[in-house]
């Protein structure tokens, strides 16, 4: 890992325009835009460390909960139009599958992919043809909406983890 980090660099670029380049400036826009400059590099500065290692655990529990929706998909009681599992199986086998923990980049294009995957699923889970479903097929959906729920829970809290502001020491 480098030291200083990439987060601890721009943290330092912040204080360093802030303690030495905007006392110089007068007041008006251009203070102004440094000022707001300063608060996007110190909240990037934030997040920045702590961002890869979300998207990459994001991506994982997507992928393990469509998996799952795949499994209650293939009993075949409930059937969202338009989601096909073994379609959504073969979607869920991106590029980066192989890589044993890829980069940044692959990580959030995927991170978009299997976001779409979600929506597809929350579309067709909430069409007018399943309001009137059978008990089986309703219990089914009743099953993969709260699948959605748990992992739409679990991503906000990875969200605060890594939004979090810090915690002063004691």
């Amino acid at each position: 890992m480098t030291k200083p980090s990439i987060g601890d660099l721009l943290g330092g670029v912040a204080t360093s325009l802030r303690e030495s380049v905007l006392p110089e400036l007068p007041t008006g826009p251009t203070r102004r835009q440094l000022q707001v400059a300063i608060a996007i590099i110190r909240r990037v500065s934030l997040v920045w460390d702590k961002v890869t290692s979300y998207l990459y655990f994001d991506n994982r529990d997507i992928e393990q909960t469509v998996i799952q929706i795949c499994a209650v998909l293939e009993r075949g009681q409930v059937e969202l139009v338009g989601v096909d599992p073994a379609a959504l199986r073969r979607r869920l086998k991106g590029d980066d599958a192989r890589i044993e923990y890829p980069p940044h980049d692959a990580l959030a294009a995927r991170n978009i992919e299997l976001q779409q995957l979600l929506v597809d699923i929350q579309e067709a889970l909430h069409a007018p043809a399943l309001h009137n479903a059978s008990g089986p097929a309703r219990a089914e959906r009743d099953e993969i909406a709260a699948m959605l729920q748990a992992l739409l829970r679990r991503m906000l809290e990875r969200e605060l983890e890594v939004n979090a502001p810090p915690q002063p020491a004691r």
